[in-house]
């Protein structure tokens, strides 16, 4: 699931900071089909760059749908396997909201993600929903959970995951452990528009995080709204961007319904979400975009401290935004 955050805070130079002691140190690169962008307050001289570095690897050898031997890749293929302890914990972590989210956030629908062509595949109008349908659902998952981290594991027969819409958020939790192991606690973590942040800047202001206007052509700095987050997270999900016209002229999104097998219609074209950790946000946005305005909002009443913002397309072609209660203390005005 492709997100689109912009991000307003960069590193500066030393010199601009009221403690010349400390610096802020900025990695970034390309990451898990994307981008990331990792700003952190560390006295002068230090870099954690090699072991962000060995995090993003990590995760592409286990979760990446792109690299053939990946553990996720040998799951698909029907392997029985041992796996890693993020890679455990991502799929527990997934069937766990997928309750909390009555199913709108599944890893089960790589099946459809495939046959509706969106993971690189021929893309397509309409397909035989049926026949898949049988092998997509997070129930038939969790009959079948993996169990303690000894024992292998496989994927129910005809099974294949896709967890590209939880292990950007994962990975940003990761690092932000890593962090706050190093004792460093001024931070801001970016990775492929899943962002989460701690304390404050190089300049003593809490991070700010714009989310872009639903154009269908990015304008560098065009931002529908600005956040500050401290010690919170933010993910966006949005069609605006992703999706094809069939023959009719009608636009085929990339969000995909569980329990029909079909592609949203919806005039929601962006949802973001602030929660205490990068991997519930990440999957939320994506269940919103499923749900739709309303029942996401009350969806998102069953988890503390968490907040939704919805960009919403009119009939007469404006823009409409919905906010849950919360979101205001986020806004910067």
């Amino acid at each position: 699931m492709k997100k689109y955050i912009a991000l307003l805070s960069f590193a500066v130079l030393a010199s601009c900071s009221s403690s010349p002691e400390w610096v802020q140190m900025t990695n970034q690169g390309p990451a898990q089909g994307s981008t990331f962008s990792i700003s952190y307050l560390v006295p002068e001289g230090v870099d954690y760059r090699p072991e962000i570095d060995s995090i993003l690897d990590a995760m592409d050898a286990q979760m990446s749908l792109w690299v053939t031997n990946s553990e996720i890749s040998r799951l698909n293929n029907g392997d029985s396997i041992f796996l890693s302890n993020e890679f455990h914990g991502v799929i527990l972590r997934s069937l766990y909201l997928s309750e909390l989210t009555d199913g709108a956030f599944d890893i089960s629908i790589a099946p459809l993600i495939k046959a509706w062509g969106f993971s690189g595949g021929l893309r397509k109008d309409s397909i035989n929903v049926d026949s898949l349908m049988n092998y997509v659902g997070y129930k038939g998952l969790v009959s079948s959970r993996p169990g303690p981290m000894m024992e292998k594991y496989a994927l129910p027969k005809g099974y294949e995951i896709d967890v590209n819409a939880i292990a950007q958020g994962y990975t940003v939790d990761l690092v932000a452990n890593l962090f706050n192991n190093l004792a460093v606690s001024n931070y801001m973590i970016e990775i492929g528009g899943e962002v989460r942040c701690n304390g404050v800047n190089v300049r003593g202001r809490k991070w700010r995080i714009g989310i872009e206007e639903p154009a269908e052509e990015r304008v560098e700095g065009q931002f529908q709204t600005i956040v500050e987050l401290d010690s919170m997270s933010l993910a966006t999900s949005g069609n605006y961007r992703k999706y094809w016209e069939d023959e009719r002229g009608q636009k085929v999104v990339h969000s995909i319904d569980p329990e029909t097998g079909q592609p949203v219609i919806s005039n929601l074209l962006s949802a973001s979400v602030i929660a205490p950790n990068a991997t519930t946000a990440d999957a939320l946005a994506t269940a919103c975009m499923i749900k739709g305005v309303v029942a996401a909002s009350k969806m998102l009443e069953r988890f503390p401290n968490a907040e939704g913002y919805f960009i919403v397309g009119t009939k007469f072609g404006e823009i409409e935004v919905i906010e849950t209660p919360g979101w205001k203390k986020y806004t910067v005005n």
